[in-house]
């Protein structure tokens, strides 16, 4: 074993990073076969109410920047999943709609969610879910009070 890897594999980031890029590698794959990326698939799954979902709501439901959500909604517009509109009682706002291609889309999206989660929770013990959960909350805490400690400098 080489010395990057020694050290890697003792690092959480490193896991939580390459968990995530395997992950995404999964739902690309998945997306792809619909004309589609992962981002795509989150966005559709974080647009859910029948009444539009401000543009505004949607990149803090998924931990996405402001500008790559806008590159996002502006495929699905040009793919016929969702319709944007202003919104009758605040002209400020702008409301995004779900279209029939859209929900078709978004049940690919739920389906491979679901199936991936299965997969992997599936070899997971209750106890060792509780302590999965207060490890990931912890990285949570962690990287807040990194970020915070950043802004302070």
């Amino acid at each position: 074993m080489d010395l990057f890897q020694e050290a890697a594999d003792k690092m959480v980031i490193y896991h939580l990073r390459t968990s995530w890029l395997n992950i995404a590698k999964v739902f690309n794959d998945k997306a792809t076969m619909h004309d589609g990326t992962i981002s795509m698939a989150f966005v559709l799954m974080a647009i859910y109410e029948d009444d539009g979902v401000p543009v505004t709501k949607i990149a803090p439901r998924i931990g996405m920047e402001p500008n790559s959500l806008s590159r996002t909604l502006n495929s699905l517009e040009d793919k016929g999943a969702i319709v944007r509109k202003q919104d009758e009682n605040d002209q400020r706002k702008v409301l995004v709609f779900m279209t029939a291609e859209g929900k078709k889309l978004r049940k690919i999206a739920l389906k491979t969610v679901f199936e991936l989660e299965k997969r992997i929770s599936e070899n997971i013990t209750p106890k060792q879910m509780q302590i999965f959960n207060e490890v990931i909350n912890q990285v949570y805490t962690s990287l807040d009070s990194f970020k915070n400690e950043m802004a302070e400098k």
